[in-house]
């Protein structure tokens, strides 16, 4: 359990400045391929989301695993690679990830509840942000500005809503230690404004989109499907007419080449 003093609360404002343009800069020369869809699309709408630190099931227990491991890609992130180090401004992050959200897109309230991330404070690190963007917690609304790091109490009630542009985050997870203790004194608290329409937008369930199930539960499906006497393409058209969203974002329609990728 995280000392009193330290309980997590909605919203902090890191006094720690952030290098936007390196971020960019990394951000961009991500290709296309490295993408997925969100394991939560019942919850984070119209998300894209790409691990850097987690497991390796292709599952959404990668986000709490206990075996955890560096993803290739983050070699070629030198300055995010450093943000969630040990000599980082927070200390050693345990799961670090970017998430992207489309325009006008949603991710409905929820709460975070897994066990493993109790005594972990969830950090917000703005890529590319509008004014439009918002996180909601405990009914309060707030934008995360650009060139700081921001916090906020996941285990409460929460959702976002986006403005008319893409939003691009790198969040991780930093487990409690005196580096990051420092980091909360010096942050500064911030209440966040009560805004109607975003606590009736992040609680509409019509907003929800189906969820990529996850890797090995593709290719188990795959595999008893190829059982049954279908090809990659006759697979390929299963999903589709099932719509089973697929791992690419944004969404594309499931082809042979997806089929094979996942066996290989």
């Amino acid at each position: 359990m995280l000392p009193r003093k330290y309980r997590k609360k909605s919203f902090l404002k890191f006094s720690c400045s952030v290098d936007t343009n390196k971020l960019l800069e990394e951000y961009r020369s991500i290709p296309d391929s490295a993408w997925g869809s969100s394991y939560w699309g019942n919850i984070h709408c119209s998300v894209g989301m790409l691990l850097l630190r987690g497991g390796k099931q292709g599952t959404e227990h990668d986000f709490f695993s206990e075996l955890v491991h560096d993803k290739p890609i983050l070699d070629e992130l030198p300055y995010i690679k450093h943000l969630i180090s040990e000599e980082g401004p927070f200390g050693k992050a345990g799961y670090a990830f970017i998430f992207r959200l489309e325009p006008n897109g949603v991710s409905l309230k929820h709460r975070d509840m897994i066990k493993k991330w109790e005594n972990m404070y969830r950090i917000h690190v703005p890529i590319i942000t509008n004014d439009g963007a918002f996180l909601i917690a405990n009914e309060k609304s707030q934008h995360f500005s650009l060139g700081s790091a921001w916090s906020f109490d996941n285990q409460s009630d929460h959702g976002v809503v986006n403005g008319d542009q893409e939003r691009v985050h790198l969040i991780f997870d930093v487990e409690f230690n005196p580096k990051l203790a420092r980091a909360i004194d010096s942050a500064k608290f911030i209440e966040g404004k009560r805004i109607k329409k975003h606590i009736i937008t992040i609680s509409k369930e019509n907003k929800a989109r189906a969820s990529y199930p996850g890797d090995q539960v593709m290719k188990n499906a795959i595999l008893d499907l190829r059982q049954r006497g279908a090809n990659e393409s006759q697979i390929a058209d299963f999903f589709n007419a099932k719509n089973i969203p697929s791992k690419s974002y944004p969404a594309k329609p499931w082809d042979k080449e997806m089929i094979l990728s996942l066996l290989n």
